[in-house]
């Protein structure tokens, strides 16, 4: 199979089942009779594992060749991890079983980015025409997850994702071709050190953690609040829905759109969307003006993450770019998110949807870093 089919085909079940996952497992956590606070404890948890899990895992593909053996170990044990919640709803389990999850399923995420950026360097995909194979599946996934549980319940959220997850280990045995290889000389000379050592790069990472860091209240507690506040389920769905439609529509017009434009722009705009976004959620619960607050997700999200794709793939030498991939992915996503999302959890218990007002302030720090990373270049290693 061809890598654009390949990876298409591959993204849309991953990221069908986080479509799942990502808005509802709060709901289920919440429906095995877990507490606000431990729901956030369990989340943040599980985006510290996530951490664990890029850092550890990524850190033995050293190679192109391993990329794709080692996302189909990910998806098995992914499925496996989720089968053991089946075993109990006792807190000590749950949180066992999230630990296991979360350290396995979400390094999918920085695997396949890993994989469409290998194939930009080899055939020249376009990476944002292939990933929106992904937002759209994420659509399914939470549409579909949304009416399966007003007609069957919460407990479908866990049978659901089991279900996604053996779709997934069927689809991620196909063979691409060509495969992602090694190119030229490439060396492992820019390891975890050297980028952590670059001024530039951590201006980077602390870009994208305040941005991504931004989203924890919206990930964890935007459905349990709309929820509280008489919404229905297909609604949270809908407005979900609506943010990955606008996702996938820049996505689609991303290289024409935004031919041009540096991560620092694209950086900018990212922040925007979060402060406006961030403000209307924590201060309406009109649908008139939630649905398009969720359309800001094409900049809260898609912005910030092309912009690290383009930092990615521009700013750093050619055999670096698995370890920056594995490093944005670690503490500008999974970390950040860690930490914000144990601050949500213990935040909104007392504040409610003020908890999203604080998340606009947590964003407004990029505008500084963004002026302040404009002359700083990654160096590369004497020879």
């Amino acid at each position: 199979m061809l890598p654009y089919p390949w990876l298409a085909l591959n993204l849309s079940a991953i990221y069908l089942v986080l479509g799942i996952f990502s808005p509802f497992w709060g709901v289920w956590l919440e429906s095995v009779g877990l507490k606000s606070e431990q729901i956030g404890l369990l989340l943040g948890i599980g985006f510290a594992m996530r951490l664990c899990g890029s850092l550890t895992i990524m850190r033995q593909v050293r190679r192109a060749e391993l990329l794709i053996p080692a996302a189909r170990i990910l998806v098995w044990g992914g499925l496996l991890s989720f089968v053991g919640f089946y075993f109990s709803s006792q807190f000590w389990v749950v949180f066992l079983f999230t630990l296991l999850v979360n350290f396995i399923y979400p390094t999918l995420l920085p695997l396949t980015d890993a994989i469409a950026s290998r194939m930009v360097l080899q055939v020249n995909l376009d990476y944002g025409n292939v990933r929106l194979w992904g937002s759209a599946a994420f659509i399914v996934g939470t549409t579909l997850i949304g009416i399966v549980i007003e007609h069957l319940g919460q407990s479908w959220i866990l049978h659901c994702i089991v279900l996604g997850l053996l779709v997934a280990g069927f689809c991620i045995h196909m063979p691409m071709k060509p495969a992602p290889r090694t190119i030229g000389q490439e060396s492992e000379s820019h390891g975890y050190g050297m980028l952590l050592r670059n001024r530039a790069f951590l201006n980077f990472l602390a870009i994208e953690a305040l941005i991504f860091g931004s989203h924890s209240a919206y990930n964890s507690f935007s459905a349990i609040y709309w929820h509280s506040q008489g919404f229905s389920a297909s609604t949270i769905s809908a407005l979900w829905t609506t943010g990955v439609v606008f996702e996938i529509i820049m996505f689609a017009a991303s290289r024409r759109l935004l031919a041009g434009w540096s991560p620092e722009r694209l950086f900018f705009w990212a922040t925007i969307g979060a402060v406006i976004r961030w403000i209307t959620i924590g201060t309406s619960l009109n649908l008139w003006f939630l649905f398009p607050a969720q359309a800001l997700h094409s900049f809260t999200y898609t912005l910030a993450h092309l912009g690290a794709m383009q930092f990615l793939s521009q700013r750093l030498p050619r055999e670096a770019i698995i370890s920056g991939q594995t490093l944005y992915s670690a503490i500008g996503q999974s970390l950040s998110l860690a930490l914000f999302t144990v601050l949500s959890g213990m935040m909104y218990r007392h504040m409610q949807q003020h908890v999203f007002l604080v998340m606009a302030v947590i964003a407004l720090p990029v505008f500084y870093l963004i002026w302040h990373g404009k002359r700083m270049t990654i160096s590369r290693p004497a020879q």
